[in-house]
């Protein structure tokens, strides 16, 4: 049996596990407010056969990727900037860790006031938890590049697009993928407590609503969907990073950051 196998069924494993222990360990008493596995997969079944579901996926998907997309832009576009510019990096580093220290979770309520209640609020706040994780990985990986390499590169007669793209960014790459991969979920969570503070659609309203009328199978479905997402979407950054960092796998070495 291969090593993946072994893996696949060691989650499945504990997945079933999980869902077995749950299914069999909730009381009738406790039903309304844990139900139980069959009774959200039925939910979950009604509400995907509904065009309204569909709605709230739309808009809290549109929020992420909207918010996601611009984070990774100016995340990347600054971390490449202050990770290969020591005197930027001095300069600008009390102001982007005092921005940092600031909870995100607590700027939401200030963009509503600012933004309103419409998307752009939402698509905000999800900018402001993408950056930082992207922003700082980023930074992290272009520091740790070996400048002797890029020297050697230079006097071997590369051109700066070549050493770009052949010596600072594969080297830098494991950590910028991290950064992309570890802001999904922070993407995610942003959306949501963005939808929770103020808005009537949304996956982040679903759940409120689900919550506050005491429907669990609902609001275990809203979050099912969810984990559906951040799931999809870290399996496509996985095979992204895979198909660019082919040499990761061909060496069997990892670049330590």
């Amino acid at each position: 049996m291969s090593r993946r196998v072994k893996i696949l069924s060691t989650q499945l494993g504990v997945l079933f596990l999980i869902l077995g222990a749950w299914q069999f360990g909730v009381s009738d008493a406790s039903l309304p407010y844990f139900s139980r596995p069959t009774i959200i997969a039925t939910k979950l079944y009604s509400l995907l056969g509904q065009a309204t579901i569909y709605r709230h996926i739309s808009v809290t998907l549109t929020e992420i990727v909207i918010g996601y997309i611009l984070g990774a832009a100016f995340g990347l576009s600054l971390g490449f900037i202050l990770g290969r510019s020591k005197f930027l990096s001095d300069a600008f580093q009390p102001y982007i860790m005092g921005l940092y220290s600031i909870p995100k979770i607590a700027l939401a309520p200030v963009f509503i006031v600012w933004l309103g209640l419409g998307m752009a609020s939402k698509v905000a706040v999800v900018f402001l938890a993408s950056f930082f994780l992207i922003f700082f990985n980023t930074y992290s990986g272009l520091l740790a590049v070996n400048e002797e390499l890029v020297r050697l590169a230079r006097l071997m007669g590369a051109s700066w697009p070549q050493v770009l793209g052949r010596v600072i960014l594969p080297a830098a790459a494991p950590q910028i993928f991290l950064g992309l991969r570890t802001a999904v979920p922070y993407a995610v969570i942003g959306a949501i407590i963005g939808e929770y503070i103020g808005s009537n659609e949304g996956l982040g309203y679903f759940i409120l609503y689900a919550s506050q009328t005491y429907d669990a199978p609902a609001l275990f479905s809203g979050i099912i969907i969810l984990v559906a997402m951040v799931f999809v979407a870290n399996s496509a950054l996985n095979w992204l990073e895979n198909r660019l960092i082919r040499w990761r796998h061909q060496t069997g070495q990892t670049v330590q950051m």
